[in-house]
């Protein structure tokens, strides 16, 4: 592991979603990371059931895999729903045979259910688009996860939790009430317990080659006037003051990053950091915030 360590902090900062055009093969979007990583993952444990390519939408992409134990005898289970990475882009719940199998293994090891999302990506899909499969997800979860042949999750207990790409999908669905234009609807029906964003680019930086290109897909134009408004920090600055997710105990929020963070994401969560304060109730609260030493945005 210490190996592992010393690469990343060999590679320290320069790494930044989609730099993988930009920088060299040591660094960006490579399979290095996952493949210096997965020897380290452990085997799935014999008592998880996997229920894979559950069908929740009507794209192509709309599929989630169910992770859960069969001999926990545990009623009401909490439920994690993790969203993948990849720029918009990119990604899968599926990285690879271990990967991202890890985080449904270590989620039903503990006694939780845990549901891996698979969302559309550019350029099949454009804003709200990654938002509006976060709600699909969450409507299936509503209606299913209680049951017996999905792990008996509580729909009372159900975790958001976006990495990269995924948290911004998650924060545009759960902030969607700062764009007047899209429907109007309860930010936290079905129930969310809480949310958790893992190095979300809250804001993005459109000199990037591939994110102007992902952002310009995505939003319709990579001009910040009309990305900005609704990107997650955009939206969550428009929310109606009477909005639940500015409400630190109806929806509590967790935000983590790393030690070697690339410098949009650590510039966008610091803004975001300072919004929430600016907004949230009572007035100056923090969310929880978490920086992971030893490692960097892809690990």
């Amino acid at each position: 592991m210490e190996a592992v360590h010393d690469k990343i902090h060999e590679n320290g900062t320069a790494f930044g979603p989609t730099d993988s055009e930009v920088n060299p093969p040591m660094r960006g979007r490579s399979p290095m990371w996952r493949e210096l990583f997965e020897p380290l993952y452990r085997d799935a444990p014999g008592d998880i059931t996997v229920v894979r390519d559950v069908t929740y939408g009507k794209a192509e992409r709309n599929k989630l895999d169910v992770y859960f134990s069969k001999t926990s005898t545990r009623e009401q289970k909490p439920v994690v729903v993790f969203v993948h990475a990849g720029g918009f882009y990119s990604g899968d719940k599926s990285w690879s045979e271990k990967c991202w199998a890890n985080i449904g293994n270590y989620f039903a090891q503990n006694g939780q259910v845990a549901v891996l999302v698979n969302h559309q990506l550019v350029p099949h899909v454009r804003y709200p688009g990654g938002a509006d499969d976060i709600q699909l997800v969450r409507e299936w979860v509503y209606s299913n996860i209680a049951s017996e042949g999905y792990g008996k999750g509580s729909v009372d207990k159900v975790i958001l939790l976006g990495h990269s790409s995924g948290g911004a999908h998650v924060a545009t669905n759960l902030y969607a009430a700062g764009d007047a234009s899209r429907p109007a609807r309860e930010p936290l029906s079905p129930p969310v317990a809480g949310v958790v964003y893992i190095s979300a680019p809250f804001w993005f930086d459109r000199t990037k080659p591939l994110r102007q290109k992902a952002i310009g897909h995505y939003f319709g134009s990579d001009a910040e006037e009309v990305w900005g408004p609704l990107s997650p920090l955009g939206l969550f600055n428009r929310l109606p003051e009477s909005s639940p997710c500015l409400d630190v105990r109806r929806l509590p929020t967790y935000v983590g990053t790393v030690k070697y963070e690339g410098k949009e994401t650590a510039d966008a969560n610091v803004a975001f950091l300072n919004a929430y304060r600016q907004r949230s109730r009572p007035s100056g609260t923090l969310p929880l915030f978490h920086v992971a030493d030893r490692h960097n945005h892809m690990t």
